[in-house]
C-alpha cells in the first residue's frame, strides 16, 4: 500500500528552528525545511547554504528535498552560486537512490533555464547512461 501524498502549504520558518531541527536530526522536519525556506526566507544565501548542508544527509528523502531549496533560491530569489551548487547537483545526479538522482535531473533542468546555465552537459549524460547500464546489468545478474 502506498502512502497518500498530502499537500501542505509551506510555512515560514525561523533560522533558530532550522538549526534546532538539524541539531536534533528531526528527519520529518528536515524534509520540509528547504521548501519552507525557498518560499519564505529573504536571504538566498541562507537558503542555498542550508540546502547544500542537507544535500549530504543520510536520508535520501532529505537529500532529494534539499534540491528544492536550491531550485527555489534560483526561482524566487534569482540568486545561487554556481561554484557552490554545481558540485552538489552533479553529486546528487550520481546518487544511487533514484529519488535523489531524478530530483537532481529536474533541478538541473530548472536551474539551467532560470539561470541560463549549462550544468550537466555531456559528462552528466555519460554518467546517466553508465548508471542505467549498471542497473540493467544488476537486473540481468539477479535473474
Amino acid at each position: 500500500m502506498n502512502p497518500q501524498l498530502i499537500y501542505e502549504e509551506p510555512k515560514p520558518i525561523t533560522e533558530k528552528e532550522v538549526f534546532e531541527a538539524i541539531e536534533k536530526n528531526d528527519v520529518e522536519r528536515l524534509l520540509m525545511i528547504p521548501i519552507e525556506l525557498g518560499f519564505h526566507h529573504d536571504n538566498w544565501r541562507f537558503i542555498q547554504d542550508i540546502s547544500v548542508r542537507l544535500s549530504e544527509h543520510s536520508d535520501p528523502s532529505v537529500r532529494a528535498n534539499s534540491l528544492f531549496g536550491i531550485e527555489y533560491a534560483a526561482r524566487f530569489k534569482g540568486r545561487i552560486e554556481k561554484n557552490i551548487v554545481k558540485p552538489v547537483l552533479l553529486r546528487a545526479l550520481a546518487d544511487e537512490v533514484p529519488q535523489v538522482s531524478h530530483r537532481a535531473e529536474e533541478t538541473i533542468e530548472a536551474i539551467n533555464h532560470l539561470m541560463n546555465w549549462n550544468i550537466g552537459g555531456a559528462a552528466s549524460q555519460k554518467a546517466r547512461e553508465k548508471k542505467k547500464l549498471e542497473t540493467l546489468q544488476k537486473d540481468n545478474d539477479s535473474k
